[in-house]
């Protein structure tokens, strides 16, 4: 059965996209102003992207509708408060800047993603880490200007003596520490999936059983979709020659899961030699990534723990990382890796199949 497709829109002045999933729903219809008798869908910009929210066999009035909307704004926006590094006055910028090695306090809702966090951390035997924003600065990926070419390999050694994720304490649910003055948090590699999971537990606060989250990709779906079928999901091409939707390479079925992907197609940089450096960087060397793993979908139970999985799945490459996904239950992953010769080999973690996995298509 066609699976009728509407990528969003692609503006060259956005984000849209770091290491994406593109929505492919039979749910396709959206509308702004008011809902639909039986379904609704709202959608705008957060964290750097976009987000769209789709509810299926809702009845909501208009005045419903409009509180609803005014309750998922609020919720980002104190989200951003709280994590965003492009925000002077966020928690994370003021406790960044803190040279101070005493406790320091947060929003129970940071702590909680900070604590998630060093568990992926811990877990990956580091191979994610959310104390990296002088590296991620270094090599221009984050919120300061980035210095014309690249690091040189002095400047990435004293970078790494300022992060690492054992050098940070969670000392209650409300409170933070440092364990060394330089120390400074970025946690965009996991965000953005907490943020999917509050949002998909306000709507079930709310009544709302069939609903589908997205942020820049990561994924929440909740209940079933239209027709009372699972929510189908599309996992996008890795081609960064392609638009954001202009080719999925495969299609799944989810009912209460998570995904999220990561990958290099997106956000990168040049060096001298044309090689793709990507955004990812490997917390153990204080270098991108340079494996031919293109992209790493996750499925899991919430999205910000699939968020950080895919994150340091994607660090370890596909041998390392397809033998940890196989050790944890309920984690399955879906590998893209790039050939030499421009095409790309799949690899599927040993329950992925199940999802209702639809045939890559075979172009590239």
């Amino acid at each position: 059965m066609p699976i009728v497709v509407q990528p969003r829109q692609f503006d060259p002045r956005k984000t849209i996209f770091v290491g994406s999933v593109i929505v492919a729903l039979t749910v396709w219809m959206i509308f702004r102003g008011q809902p639909a008798p039986d379904q609704l869908s709202l959608d705008g910009f957060t964290m750097g992207t976009t987000y769209s929210i789709k509810a299926i066999n809702e009845d909501l009035s208009v005045t419903e509708f409009k509180a609803l909307r005014e309750d998922v704004e609020r919720l980002l926006e104190d989200l951003n408060d709280q994590m965003s590094t492009y925000r002077d006055q966020s928690e994370i910028s003021r406790f960044n800047r803190s040279d101070s090695i005493d406790p320091f306090e947060v929003s129970p809702s940071f702590a909680k993603v900070v604590q998630a966090a060093l568990d992926v951390g811990e877990r990956s035997k580091n191979a994610f880490d959310p104390a990296l924003d002088p590296l991620i600065n270094l090599w221009g990926f984050g919120h300061r200007r980035p210095s014309p070419g690249l690091p040189s390999e002095e400047q990435i050694q004293l970078a790494l003596k300022k992060t690492g994720y054992a050098n940070l304490e969670i000392v209650s649910q409300t409170w933070i520490r440092k364990k060394v003055p330089g120390l400074q948090l970025n946690l965009n590699a996991i965000a953005k999936g907490y943020a999917v999971d509050a949002i998909s537990d306000l709507l079930r606060n709310r009544g709302l059983a069939n609903t589908f989250v997205e942020i820049g990709g990561e994924i929440y779906v909740r209940g079933l979709g239209e027709g009372g079928r699972p929510w189908r999901v599309g996992i996008e091409t890795p081609n960064p020659d392609l638009l954001p939707g202009e080719s999925l390479d495969a299609v799944i079925e989810l009912v209460d899961k998570a995904i999220a992907t990561s990958g290099r197609y997106r956000n990168f940089i040049l060096d001298k030699e044309g090689n793709t450096l990507s955004h990812i960087l490997d917390p153990r060397t204080g270098h991108p990534v340079t494996h031919r793993l293109a992209s790493v979908s996750v499925v899991a139970t919430d999205c910000m723990f699939a968020d950080g999985i895919a994150t340091a799945v994607f660090v370890m490459g596909e041998e390392e990382g397809l033998d940890w996904i196989e050790s944890m239950p309920d984690v399955e992953a879906f590998f893209i890796i790039a050939e030499s010769d421009g095409s790309f080999r799949r690899i599927l973690s040993s329950g992925f199949a199940i999802l209702g996995l639809e045939k890559p298509s075979e172009s590239n």
